[in-house]
């Protein structure tokens, strides 16, 4: 009998094994990197949500003060949405607690310069940074920010 060599294939078809991880590896590595940006986004939509909640409650601060007889009734040094019982009027209470709502763990001070007629409102709150480091008072992406408003009334 005559045996039969079969001649060598000059083009394979078809992908080896491990051609098939380095593409299944490649791709998990965009797919890995298309998620962490998709989760940077999100916490940078929820700190612009914030930052835009903090300007509008110092806006209405500022307009409950310019309203009311006396804007020295909304000068308050310092205070946390914590804590916003026995403010008064009762109106800076009750903007205290909505803000304690929206803003938790926020602090604010406000400040009535008579001489410039100037209402200056700082609103702190906590937020979520990506890449921010550990700090002695702070874990690791947990930072604070903060918008000031300065408001001159009309003479």
């Amino acid at each position: 009998m005559k045996s039969c060599i079969y001649p060598a294939r000059k083009s394979q078809r078809g992908f080896s094994l491990i051609e098939v991880l380095v593409a299944v590896l490649i791709l998990g590595i965009g797919l890995l990197g298309a998620a962490a940006l998709q989760l940077l986004s999100l916490q940078n939509i929820n700190n612009a949500e914030l930052r835009t909640q903090a300007s509008l409650f110092a806006q209405e601060l500022s307009e409950l003060a310019r309203t009311a007889g006396s804007p020295n009734d909304f000068a308050a040094n310092t205070g946390s949405t914590d804590d916003c019982t026995g403010m008064t009027p009762n109106t800076f209470e009750n903007w205290c607690n909505a803000m304690g709502e929206t803003l938790p763990g926020a602090t604010f001070s406000s400040e009535w310069d008579g001489g410039s007629r100037d209402f200056i409102t700082t609103i702190t709150w906590p937020e979520r940074m990506m890449f921010l480091e550990a700090t002695k008072n702070n874990e690791a992406g947990e930072g604070t920010s903060s918008y000031t408003l300065v408001t001159r009334f009309p003479q």
